[in-house]
């Protein structure tokens, strides 16, 4: 009856927060907490709902009282850490994700929370060994390839053939792939395995014998998972990049897209202006896409920026968004005649700058050693760390950072200026006129 009443107050909390009700929610949320505020347990479960619905100052209030109730509950030291990782507070969530790891050592999220939380704060050493505890989360050996051959697990690699395996996502394979330098360097012979998407930028890399898209017959040496090179490479923030510019676009495609390009800029004052890709949003399946992604009219103060020709390129189910701007600014949506990265990369080195969230075009700015500007949330995303204006990983990035989850205002206006500060001198009065 207990657990039917707890469950029924649950629902509640999870209806009110997706119907957007906020007023009854913290009404509600109040009610329900004279209930159970000495029931740690109930707590626990209160708070994973306000964290699953994004209430995250909500859920750090709850998870924090359990605590104090149950100082060695993991999953209240979990659903803390949570709140305070996706909200950008990576040091104060430390301590919590530590102890929930120590608690419960035999639990993979856990683990693979505090890794990411651990990498954040550039912990690489023990960050990286935890990390593969993501091989152990339930389901994700369905969803990764594991070849027949012997697992490299740090051994010396002089006079060996290695298969190096992506996975995840295709920005992941093409921020990873620059480990095949690594292993060249240490005297093997690599194939690749990767997705078809990424397949073809693959063949560009130098050191790579071969690429495949399926497992290939071998046989190798060892093989190793992209996620597992690190711990086992014993990888540190002196290493990177490890390799700059390792992925080039065929010429004939660069010189297409250049002619292409420079038909829509020609005449007038288009022949002068600088030229900016734009990506605005990520794929809305990605669990965390909601605080990546921007509306495109909250930029619409970039578009009216003189000496800037803008050109989309966004994929996807919001490709054509930016053909509403195209009348009255200087935009250009490319998105619908792009067929694959490489047409991406050939228009990449066309233009001057490209400003993106946090998707697989930023990765394959970095990867081409090109001029790029990332748009970052604050949660916890271990690849961009904490702090930071620019990424270890790639020398040719600068990263804008979100203070708080959808806080897009003022990364925005930042961005704003930053734009007027690159552009050529000669555009300085008709700069201070957009400011």
């Amino acid at each position: 009856m207990g657990d039917a009443k707890l469950q029924s107050n649950l629902d509640v909390i999870d209806k009110l927060a997706k119907a957007g009700d906020f007023a009854s929610l913290s009404a509600s949320l109040e009610n329900i907490m004279r209930c159970y505020a000495d029931n740690a347990e109930a707590l626990k479960d209160i708070a994973h709902v306000l964290n699953r619905n994004d209430r995250f100052e909500e859920a750090l209030s709850v998870a924090r009282q359990g605590l104090r109730i149950d100082p060695n509950h993991p999953l209240l030291h979990h659903n803390a850490a949570r709140a305070l990782s996706i909200t950008g507070n990576i040091a104060l969530s430390r301590p919590h994700s530590e102890r929930a790891s120590r608690l419960l050592p035999d639990n993979p999220w856990l683990q693979y929370h505090f890794a990411s939380i651990q990498l954040c704060l550039g912990e690489f050493e023990e960050g990286w060994k935890r990390y593969r505890w993501y091989y152990r989360i339930p389901g994700k050996t369905r969803e990764l390839v594991y070849p027949p051959f012997a697992p490299w697990e740090g051994q010396p690699l002089a006079g060996t053939t290695f298969l190096l395996v992506g996975e995840q996502g295709r920005g992941d394979e093409i921020q990873l792939i620059r480990f095949v330098y690594w292993l060249h360097e240490q005297g093997a012979v690599v194939d690749v395995l990767v997705s078809e998407p990424v397949a073809p930028l693959a063949a560009s890399v130098q050191p790579i014998r071969r690429v495949y898209t399926r497992i290939p017959p071998g046989p190798y040496t060892y093989w190793c998972h992209m996620f597992a090179m690190p711990g086992f490479m014993k990888l540190d923030l002196s290493m990177l990049p490890i390799a700059t510019s390792y992925l080039a676009a065929p010429a004939s495609k660069v010189d297409d897209w250049r002619r292409r390009l420079d038909t829509t800029s020609s005449g007038g004052s288009r022949s002068r202006a600088k030229r900016i890709g734009l990506v605005w949003s990520g794929s809305p399946h990605a669990a965390l896409d909601r605080f990546r992604s921007i509306p495109l009219h909250r930029l619409r103060t970039w578009f009216a920026q003189p000496g800037v020709t803008w050109y989309s390129l966004q994929k996807g189910p919001r490709e054509q968004e930016s053909q509403a701007f195209e009348e009255e600014f200087d935009m250009h949506t490319l998105g619908p005649a792009i067929e694959d990265f490489t047409d991406t990369l050939a228009i990449l080195h066309a233009l001057d700058l490209v400003i993106t969230v946090d998707t697989s075009v930023a990765h394959l700015a970095g990867a081409a050693g090109l001029p790029v500007w990332v748009l970052v949330p604050p949660y916890c995303e271990w690849r961009w760390m904490t702090d930071r204006t620019g990424s270890p990983w790639y020398p040719s990035m600068r990263l804008f950072r979100q203070q708080q989850p959808g806080g897009w205002t003022t990364v925005i206006d930042e961005v704003r200026h930053a734009v007027q500060a690159w552009l050529p001198a000669s555009s300085s009065d008709a700069r201070t006129r957009f400011s």
